[in-house]
């Protein structure tokens, strides 16, 4: 039997157990989790930013945060979860305008994605929010490869050498695969990661504005967003992709992948890299 008939059925229905998935209130409500999670993820990265805080920052950075996490499970209620959506969205217009010039790109993808389910009365059953959500990814994920074959440090493999002997402790994965001497001329192997990562993105956002939901391809991708958040020590970008092609698949996000992302959301506030350090050395 090949991977796909035993492996990955086996993966996909410990991520989406059957008993959470039998009747269209259980998929609505995992729809709202899943967006909360995208969320969590933003109030996350928001909540980072408190490590550098100062009483002369005043109580408003505070007051961001408390918000938007009291909201979080309100999003859960169906009755209330437009509000929730609402009330969320206006604590973080305040650090939009205020950082807009320097925002970071996964930070717009939230601003792209989070807001819009304001637009429909019941978001979690709506095809045409998660349509657009899967559009939205796949012009990010063209974009970024776009972006990449511009500068061209992929195509070469210098950013992956050059990662692999400055990067962070995740970062440094792949500096075994060469030696030191190849960092002006990246080998073999750390052009093959570069241009495995375009390939990666180039085709998954082909099959994205394709239409592709196989549950397949979701689990496939989630698996590869994992690894690149554990390399690049930015797992909350991934949890934020993640969650947002739960609602885009429609599946939405189920208990057990919930707990798994929300325990990578606390790590990823430390830093992956020094988690690891912290327990391997």
């Amino acid at each position: 039997m090949s991977a796909q008939t035993t492996v990955m059925p086996q993966i996909s229905q410990f991520l989406w157990p059957a008993e959470e998935t039998t009747s269209d209130g259980s998929r609505g409500r995992l729809n709202r989790l899943a967006l909360m999670t995208a969320m969590m993820s933003v109030a996350f990265e928001k909540a980072g930013r408190l490590s550098r805080y100062s009483i002369e920052d005043g109580f408003e950075p505070v007051i961001m945060i408390t918000g938007m996490l009291l909201m979080l499970p309100v999003v859960l209620i169906e009755k209330y979860s437009r509000i929730a959506v609402f009330v969320f969205c206006l604590l973080l217009i305040p650090t939009i305008y205020a950082d807009w010039t320097t925002y970071a790109n996964h930070s717009w993808l939230a601003v792209w994605t989070i807001p819009v389910a304001l637009l429909f009365v019941r978001y979690w059953d709506a095809p045409l929010y998660a349509d657009y959500i899967r559009i939205t990814l796949g012009v990010v994920m063209l974009g970024a490869f776009a972006q990449k074959v511009l500068i061209g440090t992929y195509w070469d493999g210098s950013y992956i050498a050059y990662l692999s002997y400055y990067g962070s402790t995740t970062e440094r994965l792949f500096q075994p695969l060469c030696s030191e001497a190849t960092l002006m001329a990246p080998c073999g192997w750390h052009r093959f990661v570069g241009i495995f990562i375009l390939g990666w993105q180039f085709v998954v956002g082909v099959l994205l504005l394709a239409g592709v939901r196989s549950t397949l391809f979701l689990v496939i991708e989630i698996t590869f967003l994992l690894g690149a958040g554990l390399y690049a020590d930015e797992m909350n970008f991934q949890v934020l992709n993640i969650a947002l092609l739960c609602v885009a698949f429609r599946v939405g996000m189920s208990h057990r992948l919930f707990v798994i992302l929300v325990a990578l959301l606390f790590i990823d506030m430390h830093g992956i890299g020094n988690f690891i350090d912290h327990v391997f050395t």
